[in-house]
């Protein structure tokens, strides 16, 4: 847990009223991804297809509350939201899951940004989003060299930004089907790279899962 979290009492990351990380009122405004209604009538907004990577899905869309939420998650050092935000989307990436009798593996972050943050948040949302799922976790893959930023880079520039960036952990197994999971779906470019490097190692189906997708 990161050292704010142990000096801090807890406040919602969306109103500021203390006593809970995120509470009830503010996640009843996350909004699913992709309305189910929809779905087979025009483009799911929460769906991407990929190549070695299969699929991958979010379970809500990327504003609002949960936007705050995930930034102070991934850079502002609250790890405690990582437990309702998982939970939160639980029910809606449980159907998903369950078909599959996967691992759960977190996409990872490189070492030097993992002592800046303390944490990994995807590890982080990997955890109570596998006890809510009742699936397994590994973290079977490493990041062996560090990448620009990319939030203003289109699908292309970040698979050629990721190249060779994720490598599978020594002494690790590739499970045979594994959900990978981030906080946040964009182009799937980050999931198409580590799905390939599974894929590469023995892994025979390749999802993904993110808490939400900005669109």
């Amino acid at each position: 847990m990161a050292l704010l979290d142990l000096l801090i009492p807890s406040a919602c990351a969306g109103c500021g009223r203390y006593g809970d990380p995120l509470c009830a009122s503010c996640r009843s405004t996350f909004r699913p991804a992709g309305a189910p209604r929809d779905r087979f009538v025009t483009a799911d907004p929460g769906v991407v297809v990929g190549d070695a990577l299969e699929v991958a899905v979010a379970a809500f869309a990327y504003e609002g509350v949960l936007r705050r939420a995930l930034s102070r998650l991934k850079y502002g050092g609250a790890a405690r939201l990582a437990s309702p935000l998982a939970l939160s989307a639980v029910p809606l990436l449980a159907p998903f899951i369950a078909e599959r009798p996967a691992v759960l593996v977190p996409v990872p972050v490189h070492a030097e940004r993992l002592r800046q943050r303390g944490y990994n948040q995807a590890a982080m949302l990997a955890r109570p989003l596998g006890a809510g799922l009742r699936v397994a976790v590994a973290d079977v893959l490493s990041r062996s060299r560090p990448t620009s930023q990319q939030h203003r880079l289109n699908r292309a520039q970040r698979l050629r930004n990721l190249r060779g960036a994720f490598a599978l952990r020594f002494g690790a197994r590739a499970p045979p089907w594994v959900v990978l999971v981030d906080d946040i779906l964009t182009t799937s470019a980050t999931l198409e790279a580590c799905a390939a490097v599974l894929r590469a190692a023995g892994t025979e189906r390749v999802v993904g899962v993110a808490i939400a997708r900005e669109i």
